[in-house]
């Protein structure tokens, strides 16, 4: 996967009605990266990590994220106000990738984690992963609802609630359910390789 990553055409980018452009993110957007998430209301904030974080450990997730997984940003203007991730490698099973969504609290309820989601099924697809898995806090309505939209049977584990998308169903269901926003996913822009070892997007 790691080669169909560099491969990809640099930074294409494409429009969601007026407003909204979705792209891929690069080391480059670690900044913007921080900004939306430290301007999450503090309830948002806690679903996306389930608890608080430090500046310190969010600074490392957020590099990490950026150089070794699929990292999708929806763009108003310059503003970056929604972020979906799949992550793989690590304790994560090969053709598994572990998703994770982030929503400006003003963008919430407008249809973002939809269209994030869409377009993750399909950049999933493209990487050769089968199934996405979703975890989050039991408090988290919004996000168990969004999986479940495409497919996900949620489960608790601990203090969580864990839910499997496979990627061929949920994408039948968005060609079903979102056919006036059938968008692609976009390419995944030219990187460098990460120097850790793991399995790569």
């Amino acid at each position: 996967m790691l080669l169909k990553f560099l491969l990809k055409p640099r930074e294409p980018e494409f429009a969601l009605g007026d407003d909204i452009k979705l792209r891929y993110l690069c080391p480059a957007d670690g900044e913007a990266f921080r900004n939306h998430i430290h301007a999450l209301h503090f309830e948002d904030f806690r679903d996306r990590f389930n608890g608080l974080v430090s500046d310190y450990w969010l600074d490392k997730y957020i590099e990490r994220s950026l150089n070794e997984a699929i990292v999708i940003g929806a763009f108003e203007g310059d503003t970056l106000v929604a972020v979906a991730e799949l992550h793989t490698g690590g304790k994560i099973e090969p053709g598994q990738g572990e998703a994770a969504f982030s929503v400006a609290s003003d963008w919430r309820h407008k249809g973002l984690g939809t269209i994030l989601l869409k377009a993750l099924l399909r950049a999933a697809s493209e990487n050769d992963i089968s199934t996405i898995i979703v975890m989050t806090g039991a408090q988290n309505h919004a996000m168990k609802a969004l999986a479940r939209r495409f497919g996900a049977r949620m489960q608790f584990a601990g203090d969580q609630s864990v839910g499997r998308i496979n990627v061929a169903d949920g994408l039948r269901l968005a060609a079903r359910k979102l056919a006036d926003r059938n968008f692609p996913a976009p390419p995944i822009p030219v990187a460098e390789a990460p120097s850790v070892p793991a399995p790569l997007v």
